[in-house]
């Protein structure tokens, strides 16, 4: 949450990377340090424990702000310790099992040649 900036209360979507559901719920801050991303209620029949999922965060600004703002993206270990962070939601770190994670843009560049 701390490398993110999510609020405890924020609205946040839910992406299932294993099964593709999508879902909207709301951050209740856990134990600092844990690494435990629970879903609970109705949302946890669409969410199984070992998933692989994106949380995405929204905000609300002007136009001139939109302009000027970057995503703050967080990319985490198994354990969801942070790994590394930047801006470049195509982005896949070094630490990354590059099985796991590939950038769409390098696959289709290599596709090309």
């Amino acid at each position: 949450m701390d490398a993110a900036g999510v609020l405890p209360g924020e609205q946040v979507d839910i992406v299932d990377i294993n099964n593709g559901n999508r879902l909207t719920t709301y951050v209740i801050e856990g134990a600092r340090g844990s690494g435990v991303v629970g879903i609970n209620g109705a949302a946890a029949r669409l969410i199984s424990v070992g998933d692989l999922v994106i949380v995405i965060a929204y905000a609300t600004v002007s136009d001139e702000e939109a302009r000027a703002l970057r995503p703050r993206i967080v990319f985490v270990d198994r354990h969801n310790h942070p790994l590394d962070t930047g801006a470049d939601p195509a982005h896949v770190p070094a630490e990354a099992d590059a099985a796991a994670l590939i950038r769409g843009d390098h696959l289709l560049e290599g596709a090309a040649s």
